[in-house]
């Protein structure tokens, strides 16, 4: 009797099967053997893989490193939990430099290139070993331990040039202030084995040092790793296991991908996810305007925001040629750009609705009914609910209380105002019973100020930066800075004679547009030269702010516009 293929599966399946098994059993065992005798990542991968070959059970690369991973956890074991009734480490997360830089563990600062990743990095350096308290605005904690660069991706003569602006430099030329070490392009560290356990013992001869790596490509491009596997973070994650025991800092600059304009770090991170995935804390640094295509860049401040397990911050700051300053807080500045653009794309008749909103709340902080702009546009009321819902949804309009009922009764109606940015909002007063007594006021259904209502006039907020000339952005007094103090009076309304003096609210000023000077705008709000608030003549909705004066904006003697 024939037997079916069914019956020669079923009767020759276990015995294949169990040779199978025993393939992978040596193959696995091996792994163990390869682990012992083996210090070099690389020629682990290959010698199992040989191994495997030479028994005819040829395995990828991916499948040893799945192998030789499994043997080097037998062989570490199972390390003891933490148990329940057992107290847990409470203590808070220590910082270098607050926000931006935590003690004690991996963080990965990411950014384009050639945008000042290393300098800042010195900046803060220098700052931390001269005693400063702050650094661009933001707390420096503690004493400034040996520190270590990895400069793999630059050459000597660059970083002596960003070390001498730092005050790093010794009067002989050699290495300065907290720089006890320094690998270049001409004499390069990589993250091999023998790197990385160099490193380990450096570490251990000086507990709690910084050691900074620029930039990571650089450091592994010899280990032929590719970017987008999952195996980029692994000389990242080894480094970091070697240098946690004797308490190290690690700072590693990693270049973003083209397409960042935003965002957050570990979308902005150039290749595979897992590098960002295995920092504590990755800091996003990029330009706060992106040039159009084509174009050079003209605006040099930048943001910086960080994200990770501990809470970050982020701020404003720009490279000069004297070293670093502080513009305040980057959130704020990145919600105005976000401000003025939506505005900027505003078309028809949400455009119609915004300013009609913008206007009325310019007047005097007086909020805005539906049905108010249904008759003022014409238009019908779901239409105009269409496009206020729009118009929140962009961020350019919030609801800011509730109308009253009207006698024959109804739900009161939603007042509206603008979104606007902190810096704008600061200075516009809000309405003067609080926003739900807005509408004792006003009329309830045409929401118009009642006979004798006058708008309040807003209240001038003269600040400056502490550690900035009050006269030109071009001349920090000190490094760093960041906090607020009042600026007298004189500063703001200076004698004529006064080089570049700053502009009164209502000046006539030109706007810096892609290397063209276009007139047209009018000052709005000058606190002090770094924060110049100037709005477009005609159209008092549409608000630029963090002008730079002198560099961005500058006096005009005619206010109408250009010819196009």
């Amino acid at each position: 009797m024939g037997t079916t293929p069914e019956d020669s599966g079923t009767t020759s399946a276990p015995a294949a099967l169990q040779e199978h098994q025993s393939l992978l059993n040596l193959v696995e065992e091996h792994a163990a053997a390869v682990l012992s005798n083996e210090s070099d990542r690389i020629r682990r991968n290959h010698l199992l893989r040989l191994y495997a070959e030479e028994i005819g059970c040829p395995i990828s690369e991916r499948t040893a490193s799945s192998f030789l991973a499994k043997a080097q956890g037998h062989a570490v074991g199972v390390p003891q939990p933490r148990l329940r009734g057992e107290r847990m480490d409470t203590t808070p997360t220590p910082w270098i430099w607050e926000g931006i830089v935590m003690a004690g563990t991996f963080n990965l600062l990411i950014a384009p290139p050639k945008i000042g990743k290393s300098a800042i990095m010195v900046g803060m350096i220098a700052a931390w070993w001269r005693g400063d308290s702050h650094f661009l605005g933001q707390p420096l904690h503690g004493e400034c331990p040996p520190v270590y660069i990895v400069g793999t991706d630059q050459p000597e003569n660059d970083w002596h040039t960003l070390f001498k602006r730092e005050g790093l430099v010794n009067a002989d030329g050699t290495l300065g202030g907290p720089i006890e070490m320094l690998w270049h392009t001409g004499a390069p560290l990589h993250l091999t084995d023998e790197g990385i356990e160099y490193l380990a013992e450096v570490s251990s001869a000086n507990p709690g040092a910084l050691f900074l790596l620029d930039s990571y490509h650089a450091c592994v491009s010899p280990l032929a790793i590719d970017e987008a596997t999952s195996a980029f973070d692994g000389p990242a994650r080894d480094l970091s296991q070697a240098l946690a025991p004797h308490q190290a800092s690690i700072v590693v600059i990693h270049h973003s991908n083209k397409s960042v304009s935003g965002g957050n770090a570990t979308n902005a991170s150039r290749g595979s996810n897992a590098l960002p995935a295995a920092a504590s804390l990755t800091i996003l640094m990029n330009w706060l305007k992106q040039p159009v295509e084509g174009q050079t860049q003209s605006d040099y401040r930048i943001v910086l925001k960080t994200q990770g397990r501990a809470k970050g911050c982020t701020l404003l700051a720009e490279l000069q040629d004297e070293g670093w300053i502080s513009h305040g807080n980057g959130a704020d500045a990145l919600h105005a750009e976000a401000f003025a653009e939506a505005e900027r794309e505003l078309t028809g008749r949400q455009a119609d609705v915004f300013d009609y909103i913008a206007d009325r709340w310019h007047l005097g902080s007086f909020p805005v009914q539906a049905n108010e702009l249904a008759c003022h546009l014409n238009v019908e009321r779901n239409k105009i609910h269409r496009c206020l819902s729009a118009l929140m949804h962009k961020g350019l309009i919030r609801k800011v209380g509730e109308g009253e009922t009207t006698e024959v009764g109804g739900r009161p109606s939603a007042l509206y105002g603008p979104a606007l940015p902190a810096s704008i909002a600061a200075d516009t007063p809000l309405p003067r019973e609080g926003v739900a007594n807005v509408t004792n006021r006003t009329n309830p259904v045409t929401n118009l100020p009642e006979e004798g209502d006058k708008p309040v006039e807003n209240l001038a907020r003269v600040q400056e930066r502490r550690g900035l000339s009050p006269f030109t952005p071009l001349s920090p007094l000190q490094r760093g800075g960041g906090g607020l103090s009042p600026l007298p009076e004189e500063v703001c309304h200076p004698d004529p004679d006064v080089t570049n003096p700053l502009p009164a609210p209502g000046a006539p000023v030109e706007r810096l547009i892609n290397d063209d000077w276009q007139n047209g705008w009018v000052v709005r709000y000058a606190p002090n030269p770094h924060h110049i608030t100037i709005e477009k003549l005609g159209r008092s909705t549409m608000v630029l702010e963090n002008r730079r004066w002198m560099v961005d904006v500058r006096p005009c003697d005619k206010t109408y516009p250009s010819a196009a």
